[in-house]
Formats: structure tokens, C-alpha cells, sequence
């Protein structure tokens, strides 16, 4: 990676002797949110994110129901600010309708303001949080006594001891040390899809979240803060390629010649373009590893769940959540590979069905527009609200 400014937000010095308890590579919600645990718990943390805050990610940016208890308790003001969603509808290009009453309601929030809001709260836990701080490598280093044994985090400002190593760094990363998403690049799954959103004004407000579907991807449409909407689409790259052209600075218009959706085209008609077109590829929902030779994953880095579950976002800060309560529960790095052992367990318990559910359901995404049709005539509500349900985290004991 190539070398940056250092920006440090906290104290610590890159060439202190103390031994870090807990290093966090990526700021993002799991990082961010990890980083908080730990600190409360009165472990010594550093969190690194190479990018600067506030910054914009693309995401559907729906916090479902299960995620507001916890970020209530950890950013209420941030919360306050979000869009209210209570309900999710569901429009095939052929003109069906299936809506989804929430069971309870949740959140339209912008990353830009969720990431940052996560980002402070660590920090005021007494995280040391350094942005624009790439990290470069990360391996492990052993003692003569045993329980001494830590890992060295390189980063573009200096090498860190670290007792417990924790990536957050989504689901596209790449470090020196450790095998990564990106090293299978050229494998079959790599590549089939990609993700783009804007924010735009001038959309009637609704109380809900809006996904339509069309042959080869679909589009969600929610309110989030201050009267914006969020416009975010999962495309597959075969469409892209055949409708799309190179040009997205104006997301409507390229949105409509992909989707070809006349609902879609209708709810974007005369609305106004307040962000520039973010893009992101490849994009590969899929269950991943949970840890590496003892470095756990959390959030996207331990799997990218189908964004129309709308769950994704929730589940980053559960696995963090429970990333740090195993790796609290025991001080010895000997006992590194017991703690991956544990965390992978009750990881797979909580998310190993919403995978499943969400790859059956996204064979629906590639079939002809005529047959999304007849699935949205047929759902009754009562299979859209279990479907709903087995695509939640899961409390794993």
C-alpha cells in the first residue's frame, strides 16, 4: 500500500514498548464498533482506518430493527437525525406489488453520518483511532516465553505490537501476512457483480424501503437524514456490460437504461442528484472465513450478506460484538487459536441460515422479468415476514 499522511486522533506513541491489547484494522461500523466494546471494557485499543472522516461508503444504508437497540445505546444523537422506516415494499418490472408491514420499524442513515458518529464513539471510549493510516502487513511474532507471543501490525506510520489482532476492512481487502478476499481474485466467484448509489433530493418521502427488481439486479430506494434518499442498485456485471456504458455521473439516467424498470423510471422522475455516483466492484455475497492462523474477521471481512435482507449492516456490529466478548474472555495469546475456535462456532450459529436463505433468494435476481412477476403475485405476507426473520442474527450461546 502506498504511504499516507498520519493523522492521530488518540495519544499513542508508534514507538511505545506497551504491548496493544486489541489493534482493529478498518473504522467502518464492526471496527468502529468493536473498537468502543473493548475500550469500555478498559483494554488498551488502537483502531486504524485508512481513509479520513467523514467518509461515504456505498451501502443500502438501512439499519433494520435489531441493529437500534444497540446504536441507541451507543449513538443516540446520530440516531435521532435518521429517517424512520416501517415498512418494505417489494416491485417487479412487470408492475406487481408485495409489501412487507416491519415488525417493528427501522432507520434510513447515511454512512457519512453513521460511520463517523461509530468512529467518535470509540474514540471517546478512550480508543486510540487513527485515520489515514494505511495498514500494510500484519504477522505473527513469537517470544522465547510463550505467553508473550503478539503480532506486529505494519501500518504507513510505524510497526505496532499487538496481543489481539481484529480486520475490519470490508469484504475487498489485501494485507502483507495474511491470505485475503483479494488473493482469489481470478476465482469463478470473483466479479459477477457490482454495487452504485447516489443520494438524491426531491423524492416523495414514504415511510419505507422501496426494492425493485428487474432481470440481472435490483434497485433500493430509502429516506434517510435530512430529506435525501438513498438510491443503491446490485447489478450483475454481464447487464452492466451489455446496457450500461462507462457513464454514471448521472445515476438516474444510467440506472434507467440498466434497469429498464418503469416504476423505478417514475420514482426518479424530477428528482435531483445531491451526491456524486459512488461505485464499488467486484462484489461477491458470500459466507467467508471468520479467522485466519487466530485473527478474527468481523463485518463484511467474515462474509457480505445480500443487501436485500437489509440485515447487513446489523450483523457487522453483532459479529464485532461477539469478536470482542470471546477474545475479553481470556488474556493469553496462547489460547489465540481456542478463541478463533469459539468466536467461528457461534459465528457460523448466528449467520450460517441467513447465508443459505439469501442465496435462494438471489437466484430470483437472474430469472426472466416474467417470472419475478409471478413471485410477486404469489408471496403471501406471512411467508415475506419468515423469510424476513431467517435472514436475522441469531443469538448463538
Amino acid at each position: 500500500m502506498k504511504s499516507e499522511t498520519v493523522q492521530t486522533d488518540g495519544a499513542l506513541n508508534s514507538s511505545s514498548s506497551r504491548v496493544i491489547d486489541l489493534g482493529i484494522i478498518g473504522g467502518g461500523p464492526a471496527g468502529s464498533l468493536a473498537a468502543f466494546e473493548a475500550a469500555r471494557r478498559g483494554l488498551r485499543v488502537v483502531l486504524w482506518d485508512r481513509d479520513r472522516f467523514p467518509r461515504d461508503k456505498v451501502c443500502g444504508e438501512f439499519l433494520s430493527p435489531e441493529s437500534i437497540p444497540l446504536l441507541s445505546e451507543i449513538i443516540p444523537d446520530a440516531l435521532c437525525r435518521a429517517a424512520v422506516i416501517r415498512r418494505a415494499e417489494f416491485y417487479s418490472r412487470k408492475g406487481r406489488t408485495f409489501s412487507i408491514r416491519l415488525p417493528q420499524p427501522g432507520c434510513g442513515l447515511s454512512r457519512v453520518a453513521l460511520d463517523s458518529a461509530l468512529w467518535r464513539a470509540a474514540r471517546a471510549a478512550g480508543a486510540d483511532c487513527r485515520q489515514v493510516e494505511a495498514i500494510r502487513g500484519i504477522r505473527r511474532k513469537f517470544h522465547r516465553n510463550a505467553k508473550r507471543g503478539v503480532w506486529e501490525i505494519y501500518s504507513s506510520a510505524g510497526v505496532y505490537e499487538v496481543r489481539r489482532p481484529l480486520i475490519a476492512c470490508g469484504r475487498w481487502w489485501k494485507l502483507e501476512g495474511i491470505s485475503s478476499p483479494a488473493d482469489s481474485a481470478n476465482s469463478d466467484h470473483a466479479g459477477k457483480w457490482m454495487g452504485a448509489k447516489a443520494h438524491f433530493r426531491q423524492i416523495a418521502a414514504q415511510d419505507c424501503v422501496e426494492m425493485y427488481f428487474f432481470p440481472g439486479g435490483y434497485c433500493g430506494v430509502a429516506p434517510i437524514e435530512e430529506g435525501l434518499c438513498n438510491v443503491c442498485c446490485l447489478i450483475h456485471r454481464g447487464v452492466t456490460r451489455e446496457r450500461g456504458g462507462a457513464e454514471m455521473a448521472d445515476f438516474a439516467a444510467w440506472l434507467n437504461r440498466i434497469a429498464r424498470h418503469p416504476a423505478l423510471e417514475a420514482r426518479l422522475r424530477g428528482a435531483m442528484q445531491a451526491t456524486a455516483t459512488l461505485a464499488t466492484a467486484p462484489v461477491c455475497p458470500a459466507r467467508r472465513r471468520a479467522d485466519k492462523d487466530g485473527v478474527l474477521f468481523v463485518g463484511d471481512a467474515a462474509g457480505f450478506l445480500d443487501p436485500f435482507t437489509g440485515d447487513g449492516i446489523s450483523i457487522a456490529l453483532q459479529s464485532a460484538r461477539l469478536a470482542v466478548e470471546e477474545l475479553a474472555a481470556t488474556d493469553s495469546p496462547v489460547l489465540a487459536s481456542q478463541v478463533a475456535q469459539r468466536y467461528r462456532r457461534k459465528l457460523a450459529r448466528s449467520v450460517r441460515r441467513n447465508y443459505v436463505i439469501a442465496a435462494l433468494l438471489r437466484s430470483v435476481v437472474r430469472v426472466p422479468a416474467e417470472i419475478q412477476d409471478w413471485i410477486a403475485a404469489m408471496m403471501p405476507a406471512r411467508l415475506g415476514l419468515r423469510l424476513l426473520r431467517e435472514t436475522r442474527w441469531r443469538v448463538s450461546n
